[in-house]
C-alpha cells in the first residue's frame, strides 16, 4: 500500500522512495527508518524503539542515529530546522508530521512480473544474499543474523566486479523456503547465498550455501562452529570469512563458464575472465595465454579497469618466473597499467593491490603500504592484499608485523592458489628475525604445496643451512635442480631483487651456499 506525503511516495511493494514520480536514492538503513516514522506517525517514536526495530538491538553511537535521521529529512525533503516532515520530541524521540495519504491497493495499476533475464555473454554476474535464518533457541538473538546478513552483503559489494543486490530486494524472502530458479528469474541474479545461525550458551554455528539461480544446485557450503566471546567481534569476523571464501568461489566459477563458451566473438567481460582461468595454475604457458587474453580485453573496452590491473599483475607474476633479464621493463608496463587502473576505478580493491605490488617491487614500501592499506580498508575479506601488505613490511624489515598480515590472508584463503608463497614469505620473515626452525616449518609446508616454484625451496634450503642441517638441505637442492636444472646462486641472487636489505639477502645466500647450491661466488 503506497502512502503519499509532501509530493513523496513510498512504495512497500517495491521497496521505493520516489519524489515526483523519480526514485530516490536512498540508504537501506534509511528507508527502514522513514517506512517505520510514517507507519507509527499517529505517536512520538523513541530512541530505543528505532534501535530496537532499525538496528535489530544492536549498540550503535548516537551520532550514527542521528547521521540517519539527517539522512531521512534530506531525502523527504526536509532538514534539522523546519522539522516539517520529521520532527524531534525533547527528550522523548521523533514523529512524522506531514500529511500523509495511503493509496488503496485496487487504486494501484499493477505492476507486471520482471521478465526473465536474458542472457549475455557479457554480463556480469550478480548475487543476491538471501537473510540469514536464526536457529536458534534464544528468540532476543534475531539481530545476529540481521547484522551477519548486512555484513556478507556489505562486504561482497566491495568487490567491483559483480553486482550485489541489496537487503531489502531479498527482505520478502525471509523465512520462507523459495525455490533457488524462482528467486533467479525474480531478479534476475545467477547466483544466491542463504544460510542460518544457531547459537546455542556461548557458542555459535553459521552455516552458508552458495546456490546456482539457474539450475538450484548446491555449488558450495561451509559451517564454521566457534566460541561466542564478543558477538559483535564474531559477526563481523564470520562475515568477512564468507565472503572471503564467497568471492573466489563466484570468480571461478564465472572462469570456466567463460572457458566453456565458443572462442567466437568473445566480449572484454569474457576475455577477462580467459585470462584469470589461465592465470591461476601459475605456468608459464598459462601466463602467457592470461597476458594475451588481458590484453585483448584492454583492446576490446579501453575503459575496463580491471583487466587493465589483471594485465599489470600478470606481468609482475612474469618479473618472478620469467627471463630475469627484462625484468625492468616489465615492472615499467605494470607501473603503467596499474597506476591507469586505479586512475579508472580508484576504489577497486585489486586495482589498489596491484599498484602497491608494483610500488614493493621497486623498493618503494612506503608508498606501497600505503596503498594496500587503502585496499584492505575498501575489502577488509580480500586476502590478496593482506598478503601483499604482509609482504611488504617483510620486506622493508617490519617481519613480526608483517607474519600477522600474512596469517590473516591464510585465515581468509585456506585453499589460496598463493599458498606456497603465503608460506614462503613466513619463512622468508623468520629468517630475518633469526628464527631458523620456525623458517624451516614453514619452508617445508610451502614446498608441499602442489604448484610450489623455485622461492619455498630457497626458503627451505638456506633456513637448514644456516642451522647446519646440511644432509637436508642438499636433499631439497636436489629437488630444485630437478624443477629448475639451470638454477644456480647467482640466479638466487637475482631472484632477491624486491629486497633492498642487503645484509638479509646476504645472510639467505650464505645459508643456500652452505647447502651446496651450485653456481655464484
Amino acid at each position: 500500500m503506497p502512502l503519499s506525503f509532501a509530493g513523496h511516495e513510498v512504495d512497500l511493494r517495491r521497496q521505493e522512495l520516489r519524489r515526483d514520480g523519480s526514485r530516490v536514492h536512498v540508504e537501506p538503513q534509511v528507508f527502514d527508518l522513514i517506512v517505520h516514522l510514517l507507519r507509527n506517525r499517529d505517536r512520538v517514536v523513541s530512541k530505543d524503539e528505532l534501535l530496537d526495530t532499525i538496528w535489530n538491538g544492536r549498540i550503535v553511537s548516537e551520532a550514527a542515529l542521528s547521521s540517519r535521521i539527517n539522512a531521512a529529512r534530506k531525502a523527504v525533503g526536509d532538514d534539522g530546522d523546519r522539522q516539517s516532515l520529521i520532527k524531534t520530541i525533547h527528550k522523548r524521540g521523533f514523529r512524522f508530521v506531514g500529511e500523509v495519504t495511503e493509496e488503496a491497493e485496487d487504486d494501484v495499476a499493477e505492476i507486471p512480473a520482471p521478465e526473465p533475464p536474458v542472457a549475455s555473454p557479457s554480463t556480469r554476474p550478480s548475487v543476491v544474499v538471501l537473510p540469514f535464518a536464526n536457529l536458534s533457541s534464544e528468540p532476543d538473538t534475531d539481530y545476529f543474523s540481521y547484522g551477519l546478513t548486512e555484513d556478507v552483503i556489505r562486504l561482497l559489494a566491495r568487490h567491483r566486479w559483480m553486482d550485489v543486490l541489496s537487503r531489502h530486494t531479498a527482505a520478502a524472502f525471509r523465512g520462507r523456503e523459495v525455490d533457488a530458479r524462482e528467486i533467479g528469474t525474480t531478479f534476475g541474479v545467477r547466483y544466491l547465498v542463504h544460510g542460518s545461525v544457531a547459537k546455542r550458551g556461548e557458542r555459535v554455528r553459521l552455516a552458508a550455501d552458495l546456490v546456482s539461480a539457474k539450475t538450484g544446485a548446491q555449488l558450495w557450503s561451509e559451517t564454521y562452529d566457534l566460541a561466542l566471546a564478543d558477538v559483535l567481534d564474531v559477526q563481523r569476523a564470520m562475515a568477512e570469512q564468507i565472503a572471503a571464501a564467497i568471492e573466489p568461489e563466484l570468480a571461478r566459477l564465472e572462469r570456466e563458464a567463460a572457458v566453456r563458451r565458443p572462442p567466437t566473438n568473445l566480449g572484454a567481460w569474457d576475455c577477462y575472465q580467459r585470462g584469470l582461468f589461465h592465470l591461476w595454475g601459475f605456468t608459464q604457458p598459462g601466463m602467457a595465454e592470461a597476458e594475451a587474453m588481458f590484453r585483448r580485453a584492454v583492446e576490446l573496452d579501453p575503459a575496463f579497469a580491471r583487466a587493465q590491473g589483471a594485465l599489470a599483475y600478470v606481468l609482475l607474476q612474469e618479473t618472478v618466473v620469467s627471463e630475469r633479464a627484462g625484468r625492468e621493463a616489465l615492472l615499467e608496463e605494470a607501473m603503467r597499467l596499474s597506476r591507469s587502473a586505479v586512475a579508472l576505478d580508484n576504489q577497486d580493491c585489486m586495482n589498489l593491490c596491484v599498484l602497491g605490488r608494483v610500488h614493493a617491487f621497486r623498493h618503494d614500501y612506503e608508498e606501497a603500504i600505503a596503498l594496500l592499506e587503502q585496499s584492505v580498508a575498501l575489502n577488509p575479506s580480500f586476502a590478496q592484499a593482506h598478503f601483499a601488505l604482509g609482504c611488504t613490511k617483510v620486506w622493508s624489515g617490519r617481519a613480526r608485523e608483517g607474519i600477522a598480515d600474512v596469517e590473516r590472508a591464510a585465515e581468509l584463503s585456506p585453499r589460496d592458489p598463493h599458498l606456497s608463497s603465503f608460506y614462503a614469505t613466513r619463512a622468508f620473515a623468520h629468517i630475518t628475525l633469526g628464527e631458523y626452525a620456525e623458517a624451516v616449518e614453514y619452508g617445508r609446508r610451502a614446498t608441499r604445496v602442489p604448484n610450489a616454484k623455485a622461492w619455498p625451496y630457497l626458503m627451505l634450503i638456506a633456513a637448514l643451512g644456516l642451522m647446519d642441517r646440511i644432509e637436508e638441505a642438499r636433499r631439497v637442492v636436489a629437488a630444485l635442480i630437478e624443477k629448475e636444472p639451470d638454477y644456480t646462486l647467482e640466479v638466487a641472487r637475482s631472484d632477491f631483487f624486491f629486497c633492498a636489505d642487503q645484509a638479509v639477502v646476504d645472510r639467505c645466500l650464505d645459508g643456500l651456499r652452505r647447502a651446496g647450491l651450485p653456481g655464484g661466488d
